[in-house]
């Protein structure tokens, strides 16, 4: 897929973009939904009716294995679209510390309401993707991506709400509408949720593509 680096972003063409990286990894895409389905809804059908604190003491398991897979699928998804220009290179821990940073800057934005979780999503949705396609440090990454966002806050935003209302809607949904504990209700609140994670990564890549570009060939030899 020719992802041309452009300035001025376009709600339909971000939307376009990110099908469209969806579309090149189908496969992993959906192995990725299944997966961190089963395990998560594992995770929480036994643990579910715990003690407070052991629900707590699931959640550090809980985000080493989605950050792990989000990484896995990341990779795929950089080098089916021509992005890679890492290399060979094991990213996984600056990946992780950068996710981490991430997660816990947007949880804090929603304490103070919805808009900052949002623009800090907008502005810092091309930080993965420049760690894993390009090796970036994390503090570069996140200071590259919001350069390389400025301007396109309000377009981002938009697809952001587009894509994900719809997937966390029924994942919400579904943890009310089914009783405490029933498998069915947890799967599709998972599955949902999963959606919804898959959706970001795919647009965080569509997004590189737009407004960063495919890295130049190598010039021939002599």
């Amino acid at each position: 897929m020719a992802l041309a680096a452009q300035r001025e972003l376009k709600v339909g063409a971000i939307i376009d973009k990110t099908l469209a990286v969806l579309e090149r990894t189908a496969g992993p895409a959906l192995l990725f939904v299944v997966v961190l389905t089963a395990i998560n809804g594992t995770i929480d059908y036994f643990t579910w009716d715990a003690a407070p604190l052991s629900q707590l003491a699931a959640t550090p398991l809980r985000i080493a294995i989605g950050v792990f897979f989000s990484f896995q699928l990341l990779k795929i998804m950089v080098d089916r679209t021509g992005l890679n220009s890492r290399g060979d290179a094991d990213v996984f821990l600056p990946y992780f510390g950068l996710s981490l940073l991430y997660g816990l800057a947007v949880v804090v934005g929603m304490l103070f309401l919805i808009l900052p979780a949002l623009f800090l999503v907008a502005r810092w949705c091309l930080a993965q993707p420049l760690v894993v396609a390009r090796g970036e440090r994390v503090m570069k990454a996140f200071g590259e991506s919001w350069e390389r966002t400025s301007g396109n806050d309000f377009p981002i935003i938009v697809a952001v709400l587009l894509f994900f209302l719809v997937p966390m809607g029924i994942s919400i949904a579904a943890g009310l509408m089914f009783p405490k504990g029933a498998l069915l209700g947890k799967t599709i609140s998972q599955a949902f949720g999963t959606m919804a994670s898959l959706l970001s990564l795919s647009m965080g890549v569509a997004l590189y593509g737009m407004l960063i570009g495919a890295p130049k060939a190598a010039a021939p030899a002599a």
